[in-house]
Parts: structure tokens; sequence; C-alpha cells
């Protein structure tokens, strides 16, 4: 009868997890329900993924004044899984599994606050939502002598402008970042500059919604034994250089921005505080839908807001802005296009384009622009008009 009992509560118990826990799912109050060690139910698009352990990292952590370093590298057919305390000027390696590929790259001696405006070069390459797609990424770097072969900034002081999602829904986030963070540094000895402007997916994984996360990443959390919430949080080194980006940029008299902003948004705020409040968002606590409200990072943001793209606001309503900005133009992504495109009468610019498509086919695009002038160039360098 014990045993009966025993068996009975525990059944009891068994369906009241699965219960409370698909409902907490639906919801989106958690982003994982795991059922067995190592098997779970995920929420949202991503329920359907077959990807799993992989190289990643590193993932450089500040534990009790030491750094350490998790790393899961290749090993012939296999992978190395790492934990070692590591100096500040170690040189790091980051392995790329999709392109098999690796680069060093050293920690930077400090991480400072972006400014919110820039004078505009002679050139720059802008593009947005990579989404962890290392070999597009590198592609078009490499194609239109951003990089060389060795992953080293050869664009002199010209710029390079990435306007927001880089993570999620692709295999190679991790390494696509370090690529950024490592062209900054070499950026900057060469009077050049590496823009990185926060979207909605960068936020979503700061704040610890995982909607979008592959499985790849759950899985070496696992395997590393380091909670992939942890990944980016304030004590690692990621997790901090992401802590110093703007959610939106002037450069020149050009506004770049993730989403866009919109036609109410409040005209109090200048650039730099708009900036100062969406850092803020990151690891403030909202309550009930008080996320989702918020004017910085909520759903109307600049970092989420759709109505430029989707043309919802008249012409009038876009000049305001920019007006109000001393800006020409606005640059966005964010929402996908079929092409990179004028809207507005050339007043804005979406680049938001199907890369991982694209870059399976050997393509690539971005916008390219010099001397004033605007273009959509390719992965060869090859330039063309915009309509």
């Amino acid at each position: 009868m014990k045993l009966k009992k025993i068996l009975l509560y525990f059944f009891i118990a068994s369906i009241l997890y699965i219960g409370i826990g698909a409902l907490l799912l639906n919801f989106e109050v958690i982003q994982r329900l795991y059922i067995f060690p190592g098997w779970s139910i995920k929420h949202g698009k991503t329920d359907e993924d077959n990807s799993t352990v992989s190289s990643d990292g590193p993932i450089i952590m500040y534990e009790n004044e030491k750094i350490v370093n998790y790393q899961i590298i290749p090993n012939n057919d296999d992978f190395s899984f790492l934990k070692s305390e590591i100096r500040k000027d170690d040189s790091l390696v980051c392995h790329v599994d999709e392109t098999k590929d690796r680069f060093l790259f050293y920690l930077k001696d400090s991480l400072q606050i972006q400014p919110s405006e820039y004078t505009l070069p002679n050139k720059m390459l802008v593009l947005s939502d990579i989404e962890g797609n290392f070999k597009g990424f590198k592609s078009i770097l490499q194609g239109n002598k951003i990089i060389d072969n060795n992953f080293n900034w050869v664009f002199g002081s010209n710029h390079l402008v990435l306007v927001g999602d880089f993570f999620d829904r692709g295999l190679n986030v991790t390494e696509c970042l370090w690529l950024i963070y490592k062209l900054e540094n070499e950026a900057e000895k060469q009077g050049g500059k590496v823009h990185f402007i926060l979207g909605n997916h960068e936020m979503m994984n700061l704040k610890g919604q995982l909607k979008y996360v592959r499985d790849k990443y759950e899985d070496n959390a696992d395997t590393l034994k380091l909670n992939y919430e942890k990944w980016y949080s304030q004590n690692t080194e990621l997790g901090k250089w992401l802590r110093t980006k703007n959610g939106i940029e002037k450069i020149g008299n050009l506004l770049f921005v993730h989403a866009g902003v919109r036609k109410d948004f409040p005209k109090e705020y200048s650039i730099q505080q708009i900036n100062e409040n969406i850092r803020k968002g990151i690891d403030h606590q909202f309550q009930n839908d008080e996320n989702r409200n918020d004017i910085f990072v909520g759903n109307e943001s600049p970092i989420w807001y759709r109505g430029i793209s989707t043309e919802k606001e008249s012409q009038q309503d876009i000049e305001n802005t920019l007006s109000r900005f001393s800006a020409e133009k606005m640059i966005i992504g964010h929402t996908i296009v079929d092409k990179i495109k004028y809207l507005y009468n050339g007043k804005v610019i979406d680049i938001d384009l199907e890369h991982k498509v694209n870059s399976d086919k050997g393509e690539m695009y971005a916008l390219w622009i010099e001397n004033r002038n605007f273009y959509s160039i390719n992965q060869n360098g090859i330039k063309s008009k915009i309509e």
C-alpha cells in the first residue's frame, strides 16, 4: 500500500508539474520546461530544433576576482570542454564550427560607454540582423575588404555599422560577437570605428528572454554547467561590453536605429538620453506589462517599433522625426524586406534581408555609403543603385 501511495503522489506531482509548466510556457513566464535531465520543451518557434552541442565560447566570467574561461573546442571529430583561469593579457582563441575558422583576440583593457554621435567618415559598410550567421558575416566583410583572410581590420579610418540583432536563430552567435569585439580595437587603432547598435534580440538575451535561442546553446550550457542566462550577465566580458552599447546613433546627419523612432516618441529626450534609458532597461526588473509598454525597450520603442518599415507613418511624420534630430535619413533593420530599399522618398533606408537564405546561395548584401552616396553592395564588392 505504501508503494502505491508513493507512486500515486509521484504521478499527481508529475501531472501538476507538466500542467503548470505548460501554462507558464504558453504565457512566456518561462522559456524552457525540463522533463528529464538533458531533455526539455522550449517555447515558440525553436521547438523544432535538432542543433546540439558544438564548439562555443570563450565565455569569460569574472568570479571572485578571478577571470574564468568556459569553452567548448573542436577535438578531431569530437569536442573538449574547458574551464580555466586566465589572465587579462592572455590571447584567446575563437573556433567557428560552420566555417572551420579560428581567430585570436585579447580582452580589452577597459570598456567605455559609447558616444551617441560621430562625424561622417568617407566610407561605411552597414548591415543588420546577422542572427549568428558567421558564414554570411565573414563573406560580406572579406569581400568588401573590411577584414583580411586572417580576420584583421583592413578598412582603415572608415566605419562598420552593425544595426542590431546578431543574437538568436543562428548557431554562431558567440563567434560573431567576439569578431566584432576584436575588430573594435583594431579599427580604433587605425582611426576607424565599429558601431554595434542594440536590437530587440540583444535586449531579449540580456534580460533572459530566451524564446528564440537555439538548442545548441542550452545543450552547451548544460555541458559547461553554466546556465545560459549567465553568459551575458554583468559579471561577464561580453555582458559588460554589450552594456556599453547604444540603441540609436547619429553619424554625420544619418540616424541609425534597429527598428525606428516612432512619430510620437516623447520629444524631450536627446539621443544620448534615449541611449542612457535603453541601457538602464537592460537590468531593470519590470513588473507585469511594464516591459512591453516602456518607451525605451517596449513594443513601440526604437528597438522594437515596426511602424516605419511597414509604412504606417506619413511622409510628414518621418520628416518631422528626422528634423527633430537634425538628420537627413534614418537607416533601420528589424523587419525583413526583399532588397535594400528606400522608403518615404529616400528619407528611410531599410536594410534587413534574409541573410541566411542569401548566404546559403552564396550571396550577401549590405548598405555601402561613400562620399554621401548610397548603394547596395554584394559579397564581391559589386555596387548597385538603391531604389
